[in-house]
């Protein structure tokens, strides 16, 4: 029975399920993404035919209608600084406190780390009147600096959940030996330790870029047309007389996750290792 599970045959067939398992997963995924790759290829008589077309000849005026809006730069702009400021805030913030949940044995230690969780479990609609009360009465409504603190409360616990797990991975005898060397914690946390955390701090940047990039519903809120950012002005193409405009959404919504997908491809091998540490230890 052995010989025969392990056959050559056996190993063949078993190969052949699982890559047509995948390939019907990868299907399944690339759908919806296909989908409307394939809308904002289409003019606005194609997409409202009857049957749907599956074979025609792709046109590039959904994309350049987008691109010409006076607004939809400023919304990238906008949505590029908001997105950048909250990501380098969350790790400037996230990965020292990080650092001081895995190498400190302070009271209260698991409590807060905890209560860190619970923070990012809230339903963000909860927060989200209090926190427009707040920036009210501070003066920062309709900002873009309300926004980048708004993501920031959300992936701050993201950062300190996955870094926490990869500074336990790394040895304290490599602090240790930088302390002997005349090094201070703090340069041996700077110069050391994150060089060493760089697949953590990519995975955590790469998390909390995909939420500041795709929000809506703080964005909604907290801005105005000047710092609204692309999420929201996505949302004007289903508005007007002439009902919804599948062509311009489609092909706003193409350039708007193109960026994401493009760092996310060119950070992949350090996303997965800094995933897999922070899952072990976190």
């Amino acid at each position: 029975m052995a010989a025969v599970v392990g056959s050559p045959r056996a190993r063949r067939l078993e190969a052949v399920l699982i890559y047509v398992a995948l390939t019907a997963l990868t299907l399944a995924f690339l759908f919806p993404l296909v989908w409307v790759l394939g809308l904002s290829l289409k003019t606005r008589l194609q997409v409202f035919a009857t049957p749907p077309l599956y074979l025609w000849w792709p046109t590039l005026e959904n994309y350049a209608a987008v691109l010409t809006r006076a607004d939809f730069g400023r919304a990238f702009l906008n949505t590029l600084i908001v997105s950048g400021s909250a990501v380098l805030l969350s790790l400037c913030v996230g990965a020292p406190a990080a650092y001081a949940f895995a190498r400190f044995p302070f009271a209260g230690r698991s409590f807060l780390f905890f209560a860190l969780l619970v923070m990012r479990m809230l339903p963000p609609i909860a927060v989200l009147v209090p926190m427009y009360v707040l920036f009210s009465k501070l003066g920062l409504a309709t900002t873009r600096f309300s926004v980048v603190l708004a993501y920031t409360t959300f992936s701050l616990p993201l950062v300190v959940w996955i870094m926490r797990g990869y500074f336990e991975t790394l040895p304290v005898e490599l602090e240790e030996s930088a302390w002997i060397d005349g090094a201070s914690r703090f340069g041996t946390f700077v110069y050391i330790l994150l060089p060493l955390a760089r697949p953590g701090l990519v995975a955590a940047s790469i998390l909390c870029l995909q939420l500041a990039w795709n929000d809506f519903l703080f964005a909604a809120v907290l801005t105005n047309n000047a710092t609204q950012t692309l999420p929201v002005l996505m949302a004007a193409f289903n508005a007007g007389d002439s009902g919804m405009d599948w062509g311009g959404l489609t092909a706003s919504g193409m350039l708007v996750i193109v960026p994401v997908i493009v760092f996310s491809f060119a950070a992949q091998r350090h996303l997965v290792a800094g995933l897999s540490s922070g899952a072990v230890k976190g």
